[in-house]
């Protein structure tokens, strides 16, 4: 981050664990004319961001600060547009779509991966970068999963995955993981919460998210699962490919954010940012991926 733009608190729209202190984020008066979103947001000198509180990605700080690799390459974005302030909105993963078509958040941001079904109901920008999958397990993962084949293979293996975050459970039941395998789970922590419990043998995730996680909390009960095997389908590599989001109708707001993120992507401030939070230059968008060719499915 360059440092000139001030980051509000982190509001809270919808409590989770972990965010009990934050505030209600208050909301603009509703203007007597009609302007366009990105037009209030510059009017207003900040936009309302919804995110999931998962660290690295979008996350409130003890202190109720955004921090997370969204939120850096939002804020260059921002300031590029003339733009000072976030105003950040702390819900579910799966509150984020309906939070933003419902017109509590301008925009939300937490490693959302772009997908065609997703892209019937908001507006992806272009992509931001590429996840992988990983799973948490027991220590010692005496289950011995190393891949999704691993749990088709094993009707009695259960695996948790976030609810809305339909790139891991799509990736598993595309290798062969039947549904009733399948248990969704609010975030990280009451996934992690149930493998300790015994009530899944594994949680799966974007690779990022995990081994950040699993850093911070230093917890002795629990390990990644190492190896993993990528699932692959018609010879690539399945992977996430993540943005921001806004509203269909805002298409000044996305073209906005898309011109100065692709000037943006382009420089090593850009891939210091992702360096920062465990990225590389590796996990950078492909040449020719396209949001367009990704909704196009």
């Amino acid at each position: 981050m360059n440092g000139h733009l001030v980051r509000r608190r982190a509001m809270a729209l919808g409590l989770v664990a972990g965010c009990v202190g934050l505030a209600l984020a208050a909301t603009a008066a509703p203007s007597a004319r009609a302007e366009s979103t990105l037009q209030r947001i510059k009017d207003q000198g900040y936009i309302r961001m919804g995110f999931a509180n998962e660290d690295p990605f979008s996350s409130a700080t003890p202190e109720g600060e955004l921090a997370g690799v969204d939120v850096d390459i939002l804020n260059h974005i921002l300031a590029d547009m003339g733009v000072e302030e976030i105003d950040g909105g702390v819900t579910t993963f799966g509150g984020l779509l309906p939070g933003l078509v419902g017109k509590r958040f301008d925009l939300v941001s937490s490693a959302i991966y772009i997908k065609p079904e997703r892209c019937a109901q908001v507006a992806f920008a272009e992509p931001l970068y590429i996840q992988g999958d990983a799973i948490v397990v027991a220590a010692g993962n005496p289950k011995k999963i190393h891949s999704y084949s691993d749990v088709a293979a094993d009707p009695t293996i259960r695996i948790g995955y976030p609810t809305g975050g339909t790139g891991p459970s799509d990736n598993a039941k595309a290798m062969g993981v039947r549904e009733d395998q399948l248990l969704d789970f609010p975030g990280s922590p009451t996934g992690f919460a149930a493998i300790k419990d015994g009530r899944i043998d594994g949680y799966a995730t974007v690779a990022m998210n995990v081994e950040m996680q699993l850093r911070e909390m230093k917890d002795p009960g629990l390990e990644r699962a190492d190896p993993f095997e990528q699932p692959v389908a018609d010879g690539k590599i399945r992977y996430g490919v993540t943005s921001f989001a806004v509203r269909l109708e805002d298409k000044d707001l996305l073209d906005e954010i898309n011109k100065h993120l692709l000037a943006f992507r382009s420089t090593p401030e850009y891939l210091a940012i992702l360096e920062k939070y465990g990225l590389t230059e590796a996990d950078l968008p492909p040449e020719g991926m396209t949001t367009a060719k990704i909704c196009a499915g």
